[in-house]
């Protein structure tokens, strides 16, 4: 019986001249792709990495280095641990600490943030550094025998915001990647005439499809650089370049798009979007009605594909959305259970009973995409109503959504009660009409400190989307009749 689908620099070889990577400036072809990473994949080799060892991937730059430096890990049989170039290096070293790093791949644009986590890991951490194609620049030096070979069937572990304060590692293996891509694949008729948008970050699960669903499809990946996603305008600008046939992305940046569209031709009939796109994905937070429409308005004939699943799952759940059925009021559900996935509700209380039929309770997922094979309970509440389909109502926990990723306030909390004039910490989320929700910090302090000197303390140790938008100081935190903190007794 055949294992689960692998990236293989051979099959990568084998599709030639076709492109592989486009960016506005370039263009890398599958077979420069394929030598490209069997060069890096060669100096990590030379430097003791062996298949199972665990391999940190950074890119400040967010160029080509970044899918040759994922193609070299993975075809190589190394564990891939990307770290978030915009995260502090405090943190970064305590993941790759964590994760038993023996080599970081980096672009240029990235040594100084490197030499950060090399300071934080006391060094002996091998490098190798590529220019903004790919292409190795200065390769790792010797960093003895590499470790057992033993977990090669895990293809990259990712960090989600944890609740005890430090980051939450989840393992991703080769069989929940072979399910979820030949999925997407089948789901949308990914093919090799196909230009895929990278948006995410490889730290976010959703850059898996962008990525590995792409190569393995031999379609395009075209590179969309990080400053083209800060306004919708740059974010409009770069679809128009990249003329994209297939666009996966957080609802909050489609609205900042379907917003600059709209700003482009005030006053002229909802027109496409130029050149237009075939499919439109979204996860990772609730699209709200009105804006779906909107969006949908802007980019006529494309299907739009409602995506869930928390990391620890990837996508348990897709729903095709119905034109027809967007009227900027009705809520959109999750949809079904994607044919790897097995979803059940469980009723909220001691007993956890699996309900049979329509009701709501938390959501239970097994399959090859979850975590252990699962079951994973997920901690969001959902609805099952009587035409089979579920519908997000919300967390059991404290964790929340902010622009797309996962953060637990409890993690902030901790980063912020750290602080040496902080007595008493907490962290809410709020709505916010421009950004979603966003974070709110409050504390009691002993000491001098204020909202500008908290963020930037707490910029050195957490990464830009756990930094509260404001930091309000109280004479005491209220509290409940337990004395744990009222966090609803908090100015929301």
């Amino acid at each position: 019986m055949a294992g689960p689908y692998r990236l293989r620099v051979e099959d990568l070889a084998a599709r030639g001249d076709a492109v592989a990577l486009a960016s506005r400036g370039a263009a890398v072809t599958y077979a420069e792709l394929a030598s490209r990473a069997a060069a890096v994949s060669g100096a990590l080799a030379g430097a003791g990495v062996r298949p199972g060892d665990r391999v940190a991937l950074l890119s400040s730059g967010r160029a080509h280095d970044e899918p040759v430096a994922l193609a070299a890990v993975l075809t190589a049989g190394v564990v891939a641990v990307p770290l978030d170039a915009t995260a502090p290096p405090a943190r970064l070293g305590r993941i790759a600490r964590a994760r038993g790093c023996r080599a970081l791949v980096l672009d240029a644009a990235a040594a100084a943030l490197a030499d950060g986590i090399g300071a934080e890991l006391g060094g002996g951490l091998a490098r190798v550094e590529l220019d903004a194609e790919g292409r190795v620049l200065r390769g790792a030096a010797p960093a003895g025998a590499g470790g057992e070979a033993g977990a090669q069937e895990l293809a990259c572990i990712l960090h989600t915001s944890g609740s005890t304060g430090e980051p939450k590692p989840v393992p991703i293996t080769w069989a929940g990647l072979d399910a979820f891509t030949a999925f997407c694949i089948d789901l949308i008729g990914l093919a090799p005439a196909d230009r895929v948008l990278r948006v995410a970050e490889l730290v976010f699960d959703l850059a898996w499809f962008d990525h590995l669903a792409t190569l393995r499809a031999g379609a395009t990946l075209a590179t969309m650089a990080r400053r083209d996603l800060a306004s919708g305008r740059a974010l409009r600008d770069a679809v128009s370049a990249l003329a994209p046939t297939v666009i996966y992305g957080v609802p909050s940046m489609f609205m900042k798009l379907a917003a600059a569209l709209s700003a482009a031709d005030a006053g002229a009939p909802a027109g496409a979007l130029s050149p237009p796109v075939r499919a439109l994905l979204f996860a990772g937070e609730v699209f709200p009605p009105r804006e779906l429409a909107a969006l949908a308005a802007r980019v006529p004939g494309a299907a739009l594909y409602n995506l869930y699943g928390p990391t620890e799952t990837n996508v348990c759940t897709f729903h095709r959305v119905d034109r027809a059925a967007l009227d900027g009021v009705s809520e959109l559900p999750i949809g079904v259970a994607c044919p790897y996935a097995a979803c059940a509700l469980l009723a909220e209380g001691e007993d956890g009973r699996v309900i049979e039929g329509p009701g709501t309770g938390e959501l239970m997922v097994s399959g090859p995409t979850t975590v252990g094979g699962g079951p994973y309970r997920t901690r969001d509440r959902v609805e099952r109503k009587a035409d089979g389909l579920f519908y997000f109502r919300g967390r059991i926990d404290r964790m929340v959504k902010v622009r797309g990723y996962r953060v637990e306030p409890g993690e902030v909390e901790a980063a912020l009660a750290s602080h040496p004039a902080v007595r008493q910490a907490a962290v809410i989320a709020v709505e916010d009409a421009r950004l979603g929700k966003t974070l709110r910090g409050f504390v009691a302090l002993a000491g001098d400190a204020d909202d500008r000197a908290l963020r930037m303390y707490l910029a050195e140790r957490l990464p830009p989307c756990m930094i509260p938008e404001k930091i309000v100081t109280m004479d005491e935190l209220p509290r409940t009749a337990t004395g744990k903190i009222d966090y609803r007794a908090l100015p929301g």
